[in-house]
């Protein structure tokens, strides 16, 4: 009965995983435009390349050194097993697959190149492919891509056959690096039925620039693990007179939930030697002092301690270098400041930082967006007002609209709500009435929930309703109670709202060109007053002479 189940089972998992994308492990070069983008593009805007297994090119496949990946999205492993029969002069046996199941979520990237290869016969069977996007396309934060058509042979020892992932995404911008080392994991590991005490997690390490991160496949739903025990240990080798690998490091960590990866990050170690991770899997049914619980080793890692030494000599004369320049410039800016006449204010007379201005506005209508861009480009430049909008969030490195919200949210002091025109306006036959497809939706929805959940915080923050000429739109429920200008007709009484009455003076010093323009006027004040003091002088002199004369 538990072989029938077993094989319903794998057959519902192959359904689900596996038969949409199988087209894909064609050996040829081929469209994954439907798997990535959907069927409204053309089936050249995403192509997958193939690379021959034994070919120079998959061999030879370079890849820059490994750098910070935060900005290429979500890469996980996930194992199954897939069992084929083969029939040999007469004979049936089954040769069982283990198949890599790599999954690209929230995809950041235009073009995505990597390569499995054995760790110690990296000559042999690698396997390589290589994915372009267009430029032209815009990607959603929801993406997903699964790719399923490695199958290395699994022979049965989990700790024997150590392969490694690399992969490296880029875009216009930047290059992500990443690199990933596991062991084929055997058929009772994978198996859907298997019990606590049979089941063993699959584990790869993710290696970064100073630091491993060793990721524990979740279990299967039916087992109910209590935590992970991880050791780091460092080997014996000719180096060390030692009998028992070396525990560096030992920790356990409980699960919350069996429906998560388990992550334990550990720093690259100061001493030279080959590391390796051991999880022992806690349950109820097994004793881990007696040893009878089960356990799985990570790949070995080789650690140079040579090569992170100089990695450290390099960081730390970068370091001291960037610290002396530093150091320069606040005291120049001291010296400045202080000494020089010209440059200090009068006790008092120091100009305040500007307000930190959140915008928020809803981008359904294309022209009535392009104001709210023309008007934040304005009070920036002109005004010196530190301005925060979703427009800003494609040039931070991460890219995420969440993390820009709540840090735009935390440092606004003032926060504007810009209204836009009503919703029927929408839906006349024009270009410029489209709404912008952007990869940052419902921002503005976002931004007015974090107003109605700060409304009982004791923290205040002014916010105001800004209507421009065309706005005929409903002011929002979260700030329809709050203050309202209406743009041009109160323009200057904006302006004095968010700079807070400041002096004229003080408004225009706040940006370089106001700086520029004081400066030219305190600089002519200053000679054209002394001149006319000399002129003075020598009219009173040359009249006393007169005087004497007489």
């Amino acid at each position: 009965m538990s072989k029938y189940l077993f094989y319903l089972i794998f057959i519902y998992y192959l359904i689900q995983n596996v038969v949409g994308y199988s087209q894909l492990c064609d050996n040829k070069t081929r469209s994954c435009t439907t798997q990535i983008l959907g069927h409204d593009y053309t089936e050249d805007t995403c192509q997958m390349e193939y690379f021959p297994s034994n070919s120079a090119a998959c061999k030879g496949m370079s890849f820059a050194p490994i750098a910070p990946n935060a900005h290429i999205g979500g890469v996980s492993l996930r194992p199954y097993v897939l069992p084929f029969e083969h029939v040999s002069y007469g004979t049936v046996y089954t040769v069982n697959h283990t198949v890599l199941n790599i999954t690209f979520s929230n995809i950041k990237w235009k073009t995505m190149k990597f390569r499995f290869q054995f760790s110690k016969h990296k000559s042999v069977e690698n396997h390589c492919r290589n994915i372009v996007i267009s430029n032209n396309v815009t990607i959603n934060d929801q993406s997903m891509f699964y790719y399923d058509c490695y199958w290395p042979v699994a022979d049965g020892n989990p700790n024997g056959q150590s392969h490694i992932l690399d992969f490296e995404a880029t875009d216009d911008a930047v290059v992500n690096r990443g690199q990933y080392y596991f062991n084929i994991p055997t058929a009772q590991m994978l198996s859907p039925t298997a019990t606590a005490n049979e089941w063993k997690p699959f584990v790869y390490i993710e290696i970064l620039t100073d630091t491993m991160k060793l990721h524990v496949v979740p279990p299967p739903p039916h087992l109910k693990i209590i935590a992970y025990q991880i050791a780091v240990l460092r080997e014996c080798d000719k180096e060390t007179l030692c009998i028992l690998d070396e525990t560096v490091a030992n920790t356990t960590i409980r699960l919350k939930n069996n429906s998560q990866e388990v992550m334990y990050e550990t720093s690259m170690l100061r001493k030279s030697g080959s590391y390796y991770y051991v999880v022992t899997v806690l349950h109820d049914a097994c004793d881990s002092d007696a040893g009878k619980c089960q356990y799985v080793e990570s790949p070995r890692i080789r650690i140079s301690n040579e090569v992170q030494t100089l990695n450290i000599c390099i960081a730390s004369i970068t370091a001291l270098i960037v610290a002396t320049l530093f150091a320069y410039y606040i005291a120049l800016r001291v010296i400045r400041r202080y000494c020089c006449r010209d440059y200090s204010l009068a006790p008092g007379k120091e100009i305040p930082a500007p307000p930190k201005v959140l915008v928020i506005y809803s981008p359904a209508n294309r022209l009535h967006a392009e104001c709210v861009a023309s008007f934040v480009t304005y009070l920036r430049s002109e005004y010196g007002f530190e301005i925060m909008y979703d427009g800003d969030i494609s040039n931070t490195s991460h890219a995420d609209p969440f993390i820009w919200a709540d840090e735009a949210f935390r440092l606004a002091s003032h926060i504007i709500y810009i209204v836009g025109p009503a919703e029927e306006t929408n839906l006349y036959n024009s270009i410029y009435d489209k709404p912008i497809i952007s990869a940052h939706r419902n921002v503005d929805i976002l931004l007015l929930s974090m107003i109605k959940a700060h409304r009982t915080s004791r923290c205040h923050k002014d916010i105001i309703n800004v209507f421009f000429e065309h706005s005929d739109g409903q002011i929002p429920l979260e700030t329809r109670h709050d203050r309202v200008f209406f743009l041009l007709k109160d323009w200057q009484k904006l302006i004095s709202y968010l700079s807070r009455n400041l002096l004229p003076k003080k408004q225009i010093m706040r940006t370089e060109k106001g700086k520029c323009f004081i400066e030219d006027l305190t600089r002519a004040k200053k000679l054209l007053s002394t001149k006319r003091d000399d002129v003075v002088i020598k009219c009173e002199k040359n009249w006393n002479e007169k005087k004497v004369l007489l």
